[in-house]
């Protein structure tokens, strides 16, 4: 599958990354605590650096109206249309990279979108492009697929299929949470990718890039098409963690 990733905009959060910075609330400062190899990850780890729940249409994220995405508000949360056989990653308008990065996505899907198309979460690695990102996305007919998409100029394979399965919860009408781990371990190389659907962990992989960038994680949420018919994803709540903290 092709992979169009949308570029990155939007303003930086400012009291976001004050909070951030601070460590914590209140200025109560935290010790790091990263994630290695071995240890025990789960989808509320990490400290909350970013959360929307889509009331605000100037947040930031994008309201592009192309012939094949369109994205808007409205009462319901953040409402994307995708047409066609391609993934839509849409940036967060949070741009402070992390080493170790938690994507969580809260959203549904139309009843009537094709087997295939689905929603999910993505990081990509530091702000310039073209760079290395993940996506992981549940699909409609109940399978999930971790990609690795590197569009460098000398990368060798530019689109992988790193892992897919079954999920237990596949998208529609009822709300569902995906979330997606991007945590660089300490030799700068090797990611550790953990992926949920509603609370269920279904991978936990490690995928080591041996010239990765050395600046951190962004994160984004992900849509995807099929030629078979048009997917509308509502998304309602979004939020990254910073999984060292």
């Amino acid at each position: 599958m092709t992979v169009k990733i949308r570029p990155l905009g939007g303003a930086l959060c400012l009291a976001v990354l004050a909070f951030s910075c601070s460590g914590g609330l209140n200025g109560v400062v935290r010790s790091p605590n990263p994630v290695t190899a071995s240890s025990e990850v789960t989808p509320d780890r990490g400290s909350v650096v970013f959360s929307d729940d889509f009331n605000d249409p100037k947040s930031g994220w994008s309201t592009d109206n192309v012939s094949d995405f369109k994205a808007s508000f409205n009462k319901s949360g953040y409402v994307i249309v995708v047409t066609g056989f391609i993934d839509h990653e849409v940036s967060a308008p949070y741009l402070t990279p992390k080493d170790q990065l938690s994507v969580s996505v809260t959203a549904t899907e139309s009843s009537t979108s094709p087997v295939g198309s689905g929603f999910g979460a993505g990081c990509d690695r530091g702000l310039t492009e073209p760079t290395i990102s993940y996506d992981f996305h549940v699909a409609v007919g109940g399978t999930w697929g971790i990609f690795r998409h590197d569009l460098r100029r000398a990368a060798g394979s530019q689109h992988s299929l790193l892992k897919q399965g079954t999920s237990p919860k596949a998208p529609g009408p009822i709300l569902r949470t995906v979330v997606l781990i991007c945590a660089t371990l300490s030799d700068a190389v090797t990611t550790r990718l953990v992926m949920f659907v509603d609370g269920t962990q279904v991978a936990d992989i490690a995928d080591p890039v041996s010239d990765l960038p050395r600046l951190g994680w962004v994160g984004g949420l992900v849509v995807t098409g099929e030629d078979s018919g048009p997917t509308t994803v509502t998304v309602t709540h979004f939020e990254e963690r910073d999984l060292r903290f």
